[in-house]
């Protein structure tokens, strides 16, 4: 990943960008940091969320400057409702957008229309970012275990293919930061939850601790099903990141005990070519 800091015209907003996506000027994907915002408390300082206990005030104002910066519009910004399931909304030029507009009940956004912003809030789960530049068609999903479990990703690859004709060959994803194996402790409900959704492969997903504590390594599962779905190793960046680790850049559910706010991913096709 690349790491962009602006002083001006806001005082040390910082937001990461991807080197896989580096060669493309018709598109742009970003992942915001906690830094550079007006959020107070446990939520300081950039945070994008409205149902964390923040200020709308403050909210309004960390999202505009992350618009500002990354140049798009925020009523044009598609969102939605994260409910740790695999529904995808497929975005079209009159889907309903903006701050206060949100798909209900969704966690996966697609669209092949330009300057039409794709935003999922996360604060441990991964924001998998999607784009074929053959079909110029973008995604961003919302990837916890549970969306994991329910095959999300291979989900995502097949609407693609089947909406806008992408082939998963032809498709870049970028995984961006979220808790990591060497943080994400987990209990046998869940392991058997894996077990029985990857029988052949569960065992590969997760690390026994010296303390006997397993825990889930999120990101090679999410690689795993990416290959799974056709998509080249290649074309797979992940960012190595652990929310629960880097506290000082970004927000963690787990290691902040529920009391944090949300960073984002952020999407948008620039041009048709």
């Amino acid at each position: 990943m690349i790491r962009h800091e602006h002083a001006q015209p806001y005082e040390n907003l910082v937001y990461y960008s991807y080197q896989l996506f580096e060669p493309f000027p018709q598109m742009s994907c970003v992942i915001s940091t906690r830094l550079g915002g007006v959020s107070e408390g446990y939520s300081h300082s950039l945070n994008l969320s409205f149902s964390v206990g923040d200020t709308e005030q403050a909210v309004l104002t960390n999202r505009s400057r992350l618009y500002h910066i990354v140049d798009v519009e925020p009523q044009s910004v598609a969102q939605a409702h994260l409910v740790h399931g695999n529904y995808i909304e497929i975005v079209t030029s009159q889907s309903p957008t903006g701050t206060y507009r949100r798909f209900a009940e969704t966690d996966g956004l697609v669209t092949n229309v330009i300057h039409k912003p794709l935003l999922i809030l996360v604060a441990d789960c991964a924001a998998v970012a999607f784009f074929d530049p053959k079909q110029h068609v973008i995604a961003l999903l919302h990837a916890g275990w549970k969306g994991i479990v329910s095959n999300i990703v291979a989900k995502m690859v097949s609407t693609m293919h089947e909406t806008f004709g992408c082939r998963p060959s032809d498709m870049l994803a970028a995984i961006s930061p979220s808790l990591g194996p060497c943080c994400y402790e987990v209990r046998e409900d869940l392991v058997a939850a894996f077990h029985e959704a990857f029988p052949a492969h569960a065992q590969d997903l997760f690390r026994l601790q010296p303390d006997t504590s397993i825990h889930l390594d999120m990101w090679a599962a999410l690689r795993y099903q990416l290959r799974e779905s056709g998509i080249r190793p290649e074309y797979i960046e992940e960012s190595g990141l652990c929310t629960a680790c880097h506290l000082d850049e970004f927000y963690s559910h787990r290691a902040e005990r529920g009391k944090t706010g949300r960073f984002a991913g952020l999407i948008v096709l620039r041009s048709a070519t």
